[in-house]
């Protein structure tokens, strides 16, 4: 029976791959979920592993176990995504310094030189980078909207926002503190 869904799917059917996406669903995000112990990651990651069976549905006739294949694929977008998340948690930890080491007065102040420093930052950049960076960290937009909004692929959206966040990690260093001005970049209005 999964065979052949397998091949109508491979053969751009739609109903196919709507077969597939309520079957998996719950365990991809259930199992996600778990391991990530994230709503916002696991609902990534049943996303990711969803356009990629889309985007490889050519491939999916030749898999034996799509079972397997299914959670083998999750399994690596969860290992990323626990990467992330404990990235994002160390940045937290050092944004937020032990209390009564700091004023409420120059943390404030601190963030709004962070504030016009990173504003600096995401002027200097391309334009399409800009757009995309502020897309995403501004607006809340997943990079699957902002290329359907920019009639742009998914993947150049990622390269556009990789290449944003080197150049802004590249001119905060040079300008500012690395770590406090990457934690608002990356906190303040992360998705």
């Amino acid at each position: 029976m999964e065979r052949q869904w397998l091949e109508r799917l491979s053969n751009g059917d739609e109903s196919a791959f709507r077969f597939l996406f309520d079957h998996y669903y719950p365990f991809i995000y259930s199992f996600a979920l778990r391991m990530t112990d994230s709503d916002p990651i696991a609902k990534d990651i049943v996303q990711d592993v969803l356009i990629k069976l889309w985007l490889n549905r050519d491939t999916l006739p030749g898999i034996d176990n799509l079972g397997g294949y299914i959670n083998r694929m999750t399994r690596n977008l969860v290992l990323n995504g626990m990467k992330r998340k404990a990235h994002e948690e160390n940045i937290i930890r050092e944004l937020h310094p032990a209390p009564g080491t700091s004023s409420p007065t120059e943390e404030a102040a601190l963030h709004r030189e962070l504030e016009l420093l990173l504003y600096k930052a995401v002027n200097l950049l391309p334009e399409q980078q800009q757009k995309v960076y502020r897309m995403s960290r501004s607006e809340g937009l997943r990079h699957e909207e902002i290329a359907q909004q920019l009639n742009i692929s998914r993947e150049t959206v990622k390269k556009h926002m990789m290449a944003a966040l080197r150049s802004l990690k590249r001119y905060l260093e040079e300008h500012g503190s690395t770590l406090g001005c990457l934690a608002i970049c990356l906190l303040k209005i992360h998705r």
